[in-house]
Formats: C-alpha cells, sequence, structure tokens
C-alpha cells in the first residue's frame, strides 16, 4: 500500500523528550506533543496529565517571546467544570485563585506563574500552546516579584522529599 500524503501530520506517540525537566518543576506525565521539530511547519502543542496527589511541584515565573495559552481541564465527567484542584496562578505579580477548568492567554512578554497547585484531587488534563515554528522559548524571570516569591517559596517547602534510594 502506498504511503498516504499527509500521514506525517498525525502524530499518535510521545515523542522522546528532549527537554530536561526543571528541579521543583511539576510532575507532568506526557501524552503527545507536536512543534517544528517533529512535523515540520507545526507551530506548538503540548498535551500532559497532572496525575492526582499532593504538591506536585511548580511552575517558576517565566516569559516568552511569543504568545501562549495554557489550559488546565478537570476530569470529573458529572461536572467539565470542576478542576478537581485549587490552582494558584500569578501574572505579572497579580495572584489568581481558579478552582474550575480554565484556559488562559499570556500575550508574549507577559511575565506569568509561579502555577501552584498544592492538591490535586483527579487527574487534570494540560495543554500549552505557542505559536512559535521550533522548540518554545522560555526565559525565567531570576527576579521574582515580591508577592509572588513569597508563594513560591511557600510551595517549594511542602514538596514531597526526595527519595534517596
Amino acid at each position: 500500500m502506498a504511503k498516504l500524503k499527509y500521514a506525517n501530520y498525525i502524530l499518535t506517540e510521545a515523542p522522546v523528550l528532549k527537554y530536561r525537566k526543571m528541579e521543583n518543576g511539576p510532575n507532568l506525565k506526557q501524552i503527545l506533543m507536536l512543534n517544528g521539530e517533529n512535523v515540520k511547519g507545526a507551530f506548538h502543542v503540548n498535551c500532559c496529565w497532572l496525575p492526582a496527589g499532593p504538591n506536585p511541584g511548580v511552575y517558576e515565573a517565566h516569559v516568552h517571546p511569543h504568545d501562549e495559552v495554557i489550559g488546565f481541564i478537570g476530569t470529573n465527567p458529572d461536572d467539565s467544570s470542576d478542576l478537581g484542584a485549587v490552582a494558584e496562578l500569578w501574572i505579572d505579580d497579580e495572584k489568581y485563585v481558579i478552582n474550575k477548568s480554565f484556559l488562559a492567554f499570556f500575550p508574549k512578554g507577559l511575565v506569568h506563574c509561579p502555577l501552584i497547585i498544592p492538591d490535586v484531587k483527579r487527574p487534570i488534563f494540560h495543554f500549552d500552546i505557542q505559536i512559535v515554528s521550533g522548540r518554545p522559548e522560555f526565559q525565567w524571570v531570576k527576579k521574582q516579584l515580591p508577592k509572588a516569591k513569597k508563594q513560591l517559596h511557600k510551595a517549594k517547602k511542602q514538596l514531597p522529599k526526595k527519595s534517596t534510594k
């Protein structure tokens, strides 16, 4: 059978992850990721599961030279708006407390995060979309904004201790 003309535009397996997990970054289980590195001309779309459990980690403050959309979708089949957790999302130095499934848009150059989700009751479907043809660019914000810095320190202290096995 001849190869289909557009078969390279359909991904059904997660690519081998080339990206280093951040030290205190969230414990995300990769589902699928598409961008210009694995599909020529594609913009970045990443899909993951955030498993249930205590403090799964923290995304620290960062900024992109391109727009980004993130989504956190709860998996309660009886109430699709129920996130199954309480998320604390910082945009610039403003704190947003969210307990419903949500989408958030960050225009290029807008500092966002930390994102803190201290207790996930049910798995959460997470995705991010960035209009960039290759790997998304991150610039970590070394100097945290004052209010967000205090909350980030508190969240890191609550992270489960790493096993020494």
